[in-house]
């Protein structure tokens, strides 16, 4: 049977016990019900122990004792490769500081490793970081070029091969749908259920209230759209009081719901009830709730930018904005189209359901691995 790890290289919320919706699982899964032994490597910083746990039939995950430096985790040992007979790491990379050490490693003792990036420079606001962060990612673009090198979307494989690093295709980010409750009940009752205006239609927000987010661009398209139109916004961050305020400036306070925090088994629920999903981003790398919104039907409206530009097709499953000044006319214009036209959110399910899952991307490795002669198939 084939063992393959997965190895999480940052310290982010993301991939900490009891995190929704974690990439490395979701794939985890997806390689153990295609026959493969599968091990989820998370760090634990400033721990002294492995803890354990199994998530699904075939799936470890352990939490490694770690260090870390401003997000990045550096696991204080490797030897757990060795112990668990790992055939091939699939390595989420991208701009990791201990992909050089985990690489030597791997060619020291016979371990497959393969990469897969979504970003290729380092987006911090700060100038001095960006130089530091994209000087030490020439590491990493000397271990791309010894192994093989996947993207997240056809934009970063256009950047990997701009940078001279050959690219092995696209290995998609999937949905884990392990993790979504089946939603039964038509619209009418879901709005009831939740206090929705069964009149109205909604605009549906899910994100951090942060900057990069553009959470404040909700209340422009808002004061776009005719009366009749109501926003929800899950989610909070550093600027959820100048969102209420630019809400209150636009005369807005009666047309729209700010939650700030909801088990995501509620989220789904939203995303049923909810006629279009606005996606202001415009340097989004994928967008998960993008992809949980489109599965449930949930037509998405969005600023151009590589994740949005990888999952909708424009005019198909969605509706793709360039971004510009004063854009949020065009977004708005954008949601009103979307919402009169019901096939467009059906095209939004099937396009998630038949490329943008777990599975397909680890069928796709494993096909590689095969190739390759790594390990033997369960």
């Amino acid at each position: 049977m084939r063992t393959i790890a997965i190895p999480r290289l940052y310290c982010g919320a993301s991939g900490q016990r009891g995190a929704y919706n974690r990439q490395e699982v979701g794939l985890a899964r997806a390689f153990a019900e295609l026959g493969c032994r599968v091990l989820v490597l998370y760090p634990a910083v400033g721990a002294h122990t492995v803890e354990t746990e199994t998530p699904a039939p075939g799936v470890k995950v352990l939490y490694l004792p770690a260090r870390a430096l401003r997000g990045n985790a550096f696991y204080k040992s490797w030897q757990v490769l060795l112990d668990e007979k790992v055939d091939a790491v699939h390595l989420m990379s991208d701009n990791a500081l201990a992909v050089p050490g985990l690489y030597r490693f791997c060619r020291r003792h016979g371990i497959f490793l393969y990469n897969v990036v979504g970003v290729t420079r380092s987006r911090s606001d700060s100038a001095a970081i960006r130089l530091v962060m994209d000087l030490l990612g020439r590491r990493n673009r000397a271990v791309y070029r010894r192994t093989p090198t996947y993207a997240k979307t056809a934009a970063v494989a256009g950047e990997l091969q701009a940078m001279g690093v050959p690219c092995a295709g696209v290995l998609l980010v999937g949905l884990d749908t392990a993790i979504i409750p089946q939603v039964t009940e038509t619209r009418a009752a879901l709005r009831a259920r939740l206090g929705l205006d069964p009149a109205a239609r909604y605009l549906l927000f899910v994100g951090r209230l942060d900057p990069y987010k553009r959470p404040l661009d909700v209340a422009g398209v808002l004061a776009a759209l005719p009366a009749d139109w109501q926003a929800v916004v899950i989610g909070q961050g550093s600027l959820t009081e100048e969102l209420r305020r630019a809400m209150e400036a636009a005369g807005l306070d009666g047309r729209w719901r700010h939650i700030p925090k909801l088990p995501n088994e509620e989220v789904q629920l939203y995303y049923h009830a909810c006629d279009v999903f606005l996606n202001c981003n415009d340097q989004e790398i994928f967008g998960m709730s993008l992809l949980e919104a489109m599965y449930a039907g949930c037509t998405p409206v969005a600023r151009r930018a590589p994740g949005p530009d990888e999952i909708i097709e424009d005019g198909v499953s969605g509706f793709l904005v360039p971004p510009a000044p004063g854009d949020t006319a065009a977004l708005a214009a954008a949601v009103e189209k979307a919402a009169a036209d019901p096939a467009m959110a059906r095209a939004a399910e099937t396009r998630i359901r038949e490329h943008f899952l777990w599975r397909n991307s680890a069928e796709k490795a494993l096909q590689m691995l095969r190739e390759k002669g790594v390990g033997t198939d369960g």
